[in-house]
């Protein structure tokens, strides 16, 4: 069953690639702008490329301390942060499960609460990037759709879904009650990363970091669209970058092919059209971000060792000794 989902995977793959190469090939001319890059435009996307991995470290770092009730060391942190993206890269889920049991091992960080923290990232990125997105667009253009649809009602909408789903799933999934056996251990398991991930909405200061280190991130993504944008010699307004950034945001979390490859190009092909833009300059932009995205965490994952722990078939290297006593978890 395996091979075969494996296989339906790749080959919607490489159905959606060949429909890339028949729209170039229908629309030559497009393709030229993608041999026009800007040297000053690269350089800033990678300057802000480098950016994001430090303040996105230093956010999902604070997350990870507020549902494991540990303390991280910065410098070890950011590095196993920066090798778990880089083996995600290579191999799907291979850095969240490397990381996960260096966190154990290290740090005493259980399985439960390492889920957790990055279900809780996942859920206030998300809300948060919707919740921007809807208020620039009411705010500088409210007549801005998306098809024919009003934008800021669809990310309205969307907003409510991403925020209000999960407490209303934690509170009905409360309710439930096994008597035994290995489904009353998974609902257990699953009720406390869901518990966590809602508890942490009461620290208004927590949320308040979150929150400012989330603007930062978000600012800076839209400005990196705005480079990429500006590559193909596109400029595109505050309101259609913040709804295609929120919106990009959502397809990390539903991948149909290997790192949703020709999928990701085809559906940012299509929301950029819809939002008047163009597809070949939505599929190019997303072929740019893929490029400049995996070859900078490639370099940076090398440098910091990844490759070795690849080598090794993604084995943890030796203990740093800060394993806790017993008793102490």
């Amino acid at each position: 069953m395996k091979h075969w989902k494996t296989l339906l995977r790749w080959l919607l793959a490489i159905a959606c690639l060949a429909y890339l190469v028949k729209f170039f090939y229908d629309s030559r001319a497009d393709i030229r702008i993608a041999f026009s890059l800007n040297g000053w435009l690269l350089a800033g996307i990678l300057a802000l490329q480098l950016l994001y991995y430090y303040i996105q470290g230093v956010r999902f770092q604070m997350v990870m301390e507020k549902c494991s009730g540990r303390k991280l060391p910065a410098w070890p942190w950011m590095k196993l942060f920066i090798i778990g993206r880089f083996l995600n890269t290579i191999f799907v889920q291979a850095g969240n499960v490397s990381r996960g049991v260096i966190l154990k091992r290290d740090y005493g960080v259980s399985y439960t609460r390492y889920i957790a923290a990055n279900t809780s990232m996942a859920w206030m990125d998300t809300g948060m990037n919707l919740i921007l997105a809807t208020g620039i667009v009411l705010l500088f253009s409210r007549d801005f759709r998306i098809g024919p649809f009003l934008a800021w009602k669809v990310l309205g909408i969307a907003t409510v879904a991403a925020i209000a789903g999960p407490i209303a799933f934690e509170a009905a999934f409360r309710r439930l009650r096994f008597a035994s056996g290995p489904l009353l251990w998974l609902h257990n398991k699953t009720a406390e990363v869901l518990r966590v991930s809602v508890e942490n909405l009461a620290d208004g200061g927590y949320l308040a970091k979150l929150f400012a280190l989330g603007l930062v991130i978000f600012a800076r993504t839209v400005l990196m669209f705005h480079l990429y944008f500006l590559t193909i010699g596109a400029r595109v307004d505050l309101a259609a970058l913040a709804v295609f950034y929120a919106l990009f945001k959502l397809s990390f979390y539903i991948n149909l092919t290997p790192g949703n490859l020709g999928v990701q190009e085809v559906v940012w092909g299509k929301l950029s059209e819809l939002m008047g833009i163009g597809m070949a300059q939505g599929v190019l932009v997303s072929a740019f971000v893929r490029v400049v995205s995996t070859g900078v965490i490639l370099v940076l994952g090398i440098a910091l060792g990844g490759w070795d722990m690849l080598r090794k078939r993604g084995q943890p290297p030796a203990s740093n000794g800060n394993t806790p006593t017993p008793g102490e978890e």
